[in-house]
């Protein structure tokens, strides 16, 4: 009855041109997108009047006319069906795209904590920035990442979540408590973990922790994806060879308090198990949060005969992957050469 009724309204004015106008140009101004300058949350009270909703759709820059946006609500939709909420629009939009959102239901609800864990992230720096997110103590956060019986739910051989930890943007809508958090962390990186590369993983000699050893040390050497599989290629070429890896990044982790600079004391300290310097094989432990790629990259070294890299002097960040020592050396000199300045 009440779509007939419009109907016959329509009807009525069109003899004043009234019903041309609503039947043609409000529904193109519907489809007609605008762009928003800043993200815009809307509340849409039960029983708010259609009216006053749209001056505050207005108002928010979310529709650029709040009389227009009435009256095709009016003719054309059924505002009965719009769900009560809290609604976020941004970027660029049409009222149409907007009374979809509204009588979908998807609302807004701002997160009470959200917090983002790069790849190569420490467990170290995990605790600073929940800590600075108010989810614990410092002292509290350490006890829960060395838990034993955590460790033990999630079947991971170490004393600690470090490397098992998956990098993401995590976010809850209520403050959990810091276990869940951890929770959470172990839970979305078991979900990525590729189906059947456990079996892939011990065809090649390796167990998973061993292989997130392995990973952690080729996300902490590259920034480029390209890259890890031929630095791959170097742990593989070393490890097989019974030689030392010298990789700076495991060094580094093991120096208690690093500030910044390595030191002659640090490259002679052998009670630092991570200095790959002078102990050979894997470090014992995982060095930082890793990517899939990374651990991809584990199984899917390159065959060029690579045993060394170091970095371009471009300023790139990437490397100049060598077969022999002197080619690396040219390489060193290259790097450590000041450019010339005109």
């Amino acid at each position: 009855m009440k779509s007939l009724a419009k109907l016959f309204l329509v009807t009525l004015l069109a003899g004043a041109g009234l019903g041309v106008w609503l039947n043609f140009h409000l529904p193109e101004w519907s489809m007609t997108s605008h762009s928003i300058s800043a993200p815009a949350i809307v509340k849409l009270p039960k029983g708010v009047r259609l009216q006053d909703f749209s001056k505050d759709l207005e108002q928010a820059g979310v529709i650029d006319s709040a009389w227009r946006f009435r009256l095709w609500t009016r003719f054309f939709k059924d505002y009965s069906k719009f769900q009560a909420g809290q609604y976020k629009f941004e970027g660029s939009v049409s009222p149409e795209g907007v009374l979809e959102i509204i009588q979908s239901g998807k609302t807004y609800e701002p997160f009470e904590l959200q917090f983002v864990i790069p790849e190569g992230f420490t467990l170290k720096q995990v605790v600073d920035r929940l800590e600075a997110r108010k989810v614990g103590t410092k002292v509290d956060l350490w006890s829960i990442a060395k838990d034993k019986g955590l460790l033990k739910k999630y079947n991971i051989k170490g004393d600690n979540v470090e490397g098992f930890i998956f990098p993401a943007t995590y976010s809850f809508e209520k403050m959990p408590i810091a276990v869940a958090v951890f929770e959470k962390m172990l839970q979305t990186f078991f979900k990525n973990i590729p189906v059947g590369i456990e079996q892939r993983l011990l065809a090649v000699g390796l167990d998973l922790r061993k292989a997130i050893i392995f990973a952690s040390l080729i996300e902490k050497e590259t920034l480029h994806d390209e890259e890890m599989s031929m630095v791959s290629e170097v742990i593989w070429n070393r490890l097989n060879a019974n030689e030392t890896l010298g990789i700076d990044a495991a060094l580094i982790y093991g120096i208690e308090d690093y500030k910044g600079d390595i030191t002659w004391k640090h490259l002679k300290d052998p009670k630092n198990l991570y200095n790959g310097r002078l102990h050979r094989g894997l470090p014992p432990g995982p060095i930082g949060a890793i990517s899939m790629k990374a651990l991809e990259a584990v199984l899917t070294p390159t065959k060029e005969g690579y045993q060394f890299y170091v970095l371009k002097n471009d300023g790139s960040s990437y490397h100049n992957f060598s077969r022999t020592l002197a080619e690396h050396n040219r390489f060193v000199k290259q790097l450590i050469q000041a450019p010339q300045k005109n």
